[in-house]
């Protein structure tokens, strides 16, 4: 089986959402690069310049231009229009391998050579951000992952997207916590998590949390010892204290996915926990 009919096969085991469920559309950003413009123009140029050197050569006449000085005009002119072809056909493929995505109240939609999907905010597991932007997104393991991109332009369509994942997939997580229920977030152990082919096949390791305890690989911490989670807009990285001023975790924003919820769950069951009755 191929790369992409694997992919076509995990697609199809997203869930499916009702349109009316999304709500009303918020923004959009369609398919296209910056540099597509850049490229069609140049494309178009360069094809201009290889007809016209076509029509040069073919008007010469033997008497006034060497034989070997109008078959290199041909050539000339030919290599041009080839090289005009070829680069529009890169910038066609490269136009159509960005995904379109319309961000809605409740869900997104995203529409991209493998095809169309749909997804609620608070059914999508993990998403990949960095500085409050989502640069990539799945709504569980078992489904392919989603690349955004990341241009200037895009910049405020996918900051909306974080806030709103971060605010509903949060709501959504925090009542399981509350009614008893573990949830899951992932996150990568090494330094590779930079890198997009990194996302689709390094495999994540696992934290935990339920109303009680934090579980982050082998290590445990239950809700009430946690005295202070330090973050740090400049290294984006996250520090969570016990109360006697002991490190017990460290971690890197965009090593873990779904950073923002992580960190929004965990100091809603901080808050939670403080306002209950000390047992007597």
């Amino acid at each position: 089986m191929t790369q992409q009919q694997v992919q076509a096969s995990q697609a199809q085991a997203a869930p499916g959402t009702d349109a009316s469920a999304l709500g009303a559309l918020i923004a959009s950003y369609d398919k296209g690069f910056p540099a597509a413009k850049i490229g069609w123009c140049v494309a178009v140029l360069l094809f201009a310049f290889g007809v016209f050197i076509f029509r040069v050569a073919s008007q010469a006449h033997p008497d006034s231009a060497p034989d070997n000085v109008v078959y290199g005009l041909y050539a000339f002119g030919f290599a041009a229009m080839a090289l005009a072809i070829g680069l529009g056909y890169l910038v066609w493929q490269l136009n159509a391998a960005q995904p379109a995505y319309y961000v809605f109240e409740h869900g997104i939609r995203t529409c991209d050579r493998d095809g169309e999907q749909t997804a609620l905010y608070c059914d999508i597991e993990d998403v990949f951000s960095s500085n409050f932007v989502v640069l990539a997104f799945r709504i569980s393991p078992r489904t392919p992952w989603i690349f955004l991109g990341n241009y200037p332009e895009q910049s405020a369509v996918l900051k909306e997207l974080h806030r709103r994942h971060m605010m509903e997939r949060f709501a959504n997580l925090f009542q399981q916590t509350l009614h008893g229920h573990t949830v899951v977030f992932r996150y990568f152990t090494r330094w590779f998590w930079l890198t997009k082919k990194t996302l689709m096949n390094y495999p994540a390791s696992e934290i935990t949390l339920n109303k009680q305890q934090l579980t982050i690989g082998d290590k445990s911490i239950t809700i009430d010892r946690i005295g202070d989670i330090q973050q740090s807009f400049w290294s984006q990285k996250a520090t969570i204290m016990d109360k006697d001023g002991v490190v017990f975790h460290t971690m890197h924003g965009q090593a873990v996915l779904s950073f923002d919820v992580l960190l929004g769950v965990l100091r809603g069951l901080q808050h939670f926990h403080s306002t209950q009755p000390t047992p007597q």
